[in-house]
């Protein structure tokens, strides 16, 4: 297995670092799987992945259970060639909570769905929101265009809820009443 944990800005967008940056050379990294008998040989798949879901692929592959809790999902039946290796999920959430590298703090959030991009920079007024069809390079930031108002409202509630429910408990097989 070959991954990387972020890319580099290395000049895009007169960056140089990492930090709390969600642009493709950040966020879009390699994941290579290798192990012939197991693995279908020569399969490429454009499916949106998130590295989490590599802990339950690996488990999957190698015969054991996947805990219920997990909140990723195994690559196990596109890798094996069992399912469409275009289609893993419907969007990927990312999260970034300040680093010590940046002279400001940083707290963003980023949902992306395969074509639009919506970044939330908490605790401040201006977010981004790009569509990655038409604007494969992130220049035209949509955020405070008036025509795309209810598009992004729609990927706010998106990014929100993905945050939210993606912490809830599951465990006990039904959702908690409080």
């Amino acid at each position: 297995m070959f991954m990387s944990d972020h890319g580099e800005c290395l000049g895009d967008h007169g960056l140089y670092w990492k930090g709390g940056f969600f642009y493709e050379c950040n966020v879009h990294v390699p994941l290579i799987f290798s192990c012939p008998g197991l693995i279908k040989e020569g399969l490429r798949s454009n499916a949106l992945v998130e590295l989490m879901d590599v802990a339950p692929t690996v488990l999957e592959l190698t015969g054991i259970p996947v805990p219920q809790y997990m909140q990723a999902k195994s690559l196990a039946s596109i890798l094996k060639g069992e399912s469409d290796p275009s289609h893993h999920k419907d969007c990927v959430y990312a999260e970034y909570y300040y680093s010590a590298l940046l002279s400001n703090k940083v707290y963003a959030t980023m949902y992306f769905d395969g074509r639009y991009k919506m970044i939330v920079h908490h605790d401040d007024p201006i977010s981004e929101f790009y569509d990655l069809r038409e604007d494969p390079c992130e220049y035209d930031n949509l955020w405070g265009k008036e025509e795309y108002q209810p598009l992004i409202f729609e990927y706010y509630q998106k990014c929100f809820n993905h945050a939210i429910m993606g912490n809830e408990d599951t465990v006990l097989g039904e959702k908690a009443i409080f």
